[in-house]
């Protein structure tokens, strides 16, 4: 059975990579303040950024094996054998509302 309360690998490297890119400018930039060296600045951020990369996505993965702070949805329990199709969601919807969980919104 699928989890859908956990995050996909691909979505934690990416995430690392986005913020990693970011961080490395910052950190090029103030290499660079001290330095004044361009060659040298752009060394540590690379060094940095791809160090970084990997601590972030090792922290991430750990993470979410950890059930602190974690909301979990009622529903998430139950066994699903197949991803639910748009039409059966909205049947769901139609009974959840009658059950008086959903908003007429």
């Amino acid at each position: 059975m699928k989890d859908y309360n956990k995050e996909a690998h691909l979505r934690s490297i990416l995430k690392a990579v986005s913020y990693r890119f970011l961080a490395a400018i910052a950190t090029g930039s103030i290499a660079y303040a001290f330095t004044r060296r361009l060659s040298i600045s752009l060394g540590i951020a690379s060094v940095e950024a791809v160090a970084k990369i990997i601590c972030y996505y090792i922290h991430e993965r750990f993470w979410s094996f950890i059930k602190f702070g974690q909301k979990k949805h009622p529903l998430s329990s139950l066994p699903v054998n197949r991803p639910i199709e748009e039409k059966d969601m909205e049947e769901i919807k139609k009974k959840l509302k009658e059950l008086g969980y959903l908003s007429e919104e």
